[in-house]
């Protein structure tokens, strides 16, 4: 199989992830491309950077994350999901430290499982699976927000409740009362869905954010040999 080469603006990159936070940063000639793994780490452990750091970024930047379409109620999110290509599979110590990386981002115990070849942590409805797939191991998480739809159901019910039932009053010739119950009704309704306005955009980028740092994490944990 030819070993994969990477080109000047992917050498750059993974040298900019191998030295985050860090002052070394080798000089590179601008015909530097089409380099191998191998030429990598020469070059980085001239500058003084461990091979393990540019393999870790190297496998970083070939990590495909996959972002699924979030799903919606009402043109809100409520679901999240990011699947990543892992390097291998992770040993038994590493998938201890991967899950107390879950627990400390979340913030939450959660409960491990193991199925076959899956292995999973979960903590109501957010679930991170590390799976076996045609070409190796892949890094599954996903989250549905549980509270969201049921305040979109129940707004909606409100809001059918107000026509229904202000349609009934004033039907039955009593306007006033008709503008009470839809005054009532529509305030209960516009109060959930009002509620989720504010909360659910904030909720999914906090949601996304905590996925994309596991998934940078985990590459990197198992880009090491």
């Amino acid at each position: 199989m030819t070993e994969r080469r990477y080109r000047d603006d992917e050498v750059r990159e993974i040298f900019s992830l191998a030295t985050a936070n860090d002052a070394r940063d080798p000089s590179l000639s601008a015909e530097s491309g089409g380099m191998t793994l191998g030429e990598l780490k020469h070059i980085g452990q001239e500058a003084g950077i461990e091979p393990a750091r540019v393999a870790a970024a190297a496998a970083l930047l070939d990590a495909q994350m996959k972002v699924a379409p979030v799903r919606r109620s009402f043109g809100l999110p409520i679901g999240v999901s990011r699947v990543i290509d892992l390097p291998r599979a992770p040993s038994d110590r590493e998938w201890e430290q991967l899950v107390s990386l879950f627990r400390t981002t979340f913030d939450t115990q959660g409960q491990m499982a193991t199925s076959g070849g899956m292995r999973e942590w979960s903590e109501g409805n957010l679930h991170i699976t590390v799976e076996p797939t045609a070409h190796g191991q892949q890094l599954r998480l996903r989250t549905l927000n549980d509270s969201a739809m049921v305040l979109n159901v129940l707004g909606s019910l409100f809001g059918g409740m107000a026509l229904l039932m202000g349609g009934v009053v004033a039907a039955a010739g009593k306007p006033e009362k008709a503008l009470l119950v839809l005054g009532m009704f529509g305030t209960m309704a516009i109060a959930a869905l009002g509620a989720n306005v504010v909360r659910l955009p904030g909720w999914a980028r906090k949601r996304e954010r905590q996925m994309e740092a596991i998934a940078e994490q985990a590459v990197r944990l198992l880009s090491t040999s």
